[in-house]
């Protein structure tokens, strides 16, 4: 799931190499071929796209989400919502889902001017957003994690601190390489089932 992203290209990118096959939702007919994956397409709140993507699959990384600079909207939540109700009725259990920093337990780890800047900076209905996306995982009875970054940058995979309680600030960042090896290691693992941890470069 946004497997077009920026974090999504790079799961898909690395995922072959430890080990994983992929399917990728995408939403454009016109993409045909993806690196990585094989493509299925649909929208990611239509249960019929969802189900044929789901067939015969083991679990679901999530990167919903919509790029700095366009407006939030409800994809991310609505789809979110719909892959919770759409795994739950094909039996795949294991979801490890892409949020942020600044949602849920995260904010009281942030800097004070984190806490004040972050919501400006982001965008308080983008974090409004996420916060309903978690709320959908949270509420049902998958074997989720959810995965909090601070700002993604391009750049070479990183060592990370994983955590619940990882402080972060304006000035922290991380890797999109970094965030998706701590994500397939995530699903890989099954470390923090059903917990929310937070990922910043170590």
């Amino acid at each position: 799931m946004g497997a077009t992203g920026g974090t999504g290209q790079a799961v898909r990118e690395l995922a072959p190499a430890v080990g994983h096959e992929v399917v990728a939702l995408v939403r454009d007919p016109a993409v045909t071929r993806l690196p990585g994956a094989r493509v299925t397409h649909g929208d990611a709140r239509d249960p019929e796209a969802l189900a044929r993507a789901l067939a015969g699959i083991d679990a679901v990384v999530s990167c919903l989400g919509v790029r700095l600079g366009q407006q939030p909207g409800t994809v991310r939540s609505a789809g979110t919502a719909a892959l919770v109700a759409a795994m739950t009725a094909s039996g795949v259990r294991r979801l490890v889902s892409v949020s942020t920093v600044g949602v849920g337990e995260s904010v009281a780890a942030q800097s004070r001017t984190a806490r004040l800047l972050w919501p400006l900076l982001v965008g308080a209905e983008r974090l409004a957003e996420a916060e309903r996306a978690e709320a959908a995982v949270r509420g049902s009875d998958l074997d989720w994690t959810i995965v909090r970054p601070p700002r993604l940058v391009d750049g070479p995979d990183t060592p990370v601190t994983v955590g619940v309680d990882v402080a972060t600030g304006l000035r922290s960042q991380l890797s999109r390489a970094a965030l998706a090896r701590t994500l397939l290691d995530l699903l890989d693992t099954g470390a923090h089932r059903r917990g929310c941890v937070t990922v910043t470069r170590g």
